[in-house]
């Protein structure tokens, strides 16, 4: 079916929905159920034809039609799916490089993630994914969810700690660090989350070495401490005296990290260098945090 042909079948499917919504006996009217299978199969035969905006808007006419039926889970599952089609059509103009592109798409996007958040109680697993999703084209928006899980709470911590890195909000970053270092050793499941542990570990180091913060409420100062004295042999992060570990750092990397607290405090800035080539050469260090090793050294040579 060409294009010109599917997006008449289009059309005339929404004109069936229409008489629907206005005939007051369902039964004279066309069958519910039956125009939900055409928007459905019209939105297949889009997606196959490379044409995800009118995609989504038959996925938007199905979800009408779960809503007449009074199916909210199928309704909340045709908006996620016109909201994905909407953003996969915003991708496609990047993809062209078209220009004066539209936001037109990821506010389509946007109404879409919203409805289907309108349809699903507050503490819901699902509702958190979708405002996950929400943020990734609408960072500002002011929405939260109430679901308490461990790992989305992270996730939502750990993505602030990123977006505050990239705008330097170095503080803040490293409040967001601390926060999940909190977390986890409250409820006590640092072996769920020991490579979460270590990633948080090193990048709270490198910003506590670019912050030059002093001891303070804002973190235990037995944390720089830790790393200000060059050791042998694994290390094993603690958080007090009672010795629970929040995680395993490979014998390597903790004496670079060690070499470069104590490069750091002495102001060594041939050994500061030196430990920066070494560790930006670790496999273990994200591309965030390399670029906080490049910031501390800056800081330090200038």
């Amino acid at each position: 079916m060409s294009s010109v042909e599917l997006i008449h079948q289009y059309k005339t499917t929404c004109n069936k929905l229409k008489k629907i919504q206005r005939v007051l006996l369902k039964r004279f009217g066309p069958s519910v159920v039956e125009v939900k299978e055409e928007f459905g199969a019209l939105a297949n035969s889009f997606n196959e034809a490379f044409q995800p905006d009118y995609a989504a808007l038959c996925y938007i006419g199905q979800s009408k039609c779960e809503k007449l039926i009074g199916n909210d889970a199928g309704e909340v599952e045709a908006l996620l799916r016109a909201a994905r089609s909407f953003r996969g059509a915003h991708d496609k103009q990047q993809r062209v490089r078209a220009e004066n592109i539209s936001s037109e798409h990821h506010e389509g996007a946007f109404r879409c993630y919203t409805q289907a958040l309108g349809r699903l109680p507050d503490k819901s697993v699902l509702g958190a994914a979708i405002i996950r999703e929400l943020k990734e084209i609408s960072p500002s928006v002011e929405l939260t969810s109430d679901f308490s899980s461990p790992c989305h709470r992270i996730w939502d911590l750990e993505k602030s700690a990123e977006e505050s890195l990239a705008a330097r909000d170095y503080v803040g970053a490293f409040e967001r660090l601390s926060e999940i270092y909190d977390d986890v050793t409250e409820r006590k499941c640092e072996a769920l989350y020991s490579e979460v542990m270590n990633r948080v570990e090193v990048s709270r180091l490198l910003l506590l070495c670019l912050l030059q913060l002093p001891p303070s409420v804002r973190y235990d100062h037995k944390f720089i401490e830790r790393y200000s004295t060059i050791t042998d042999g694994s290390y094993r992060t603690t958080d007090d005296s009672s010795g629970r570990g929040c995680g395993q750092l490979g014998e390597d990397l903790v004496l670079l990290l060690q070499s470069l607290v104590v490069s750091c405090q002495a102001k060594d800035i041939e050994s500061l260098i030196s430990v920066r080539d070494e560790l930006c050469q670790r496999p273990e260090l994200t591309v965030s945090q390399q670029t906080l090793l490049k910031e501390v050294l800056t800081k330090y040579c200038k």
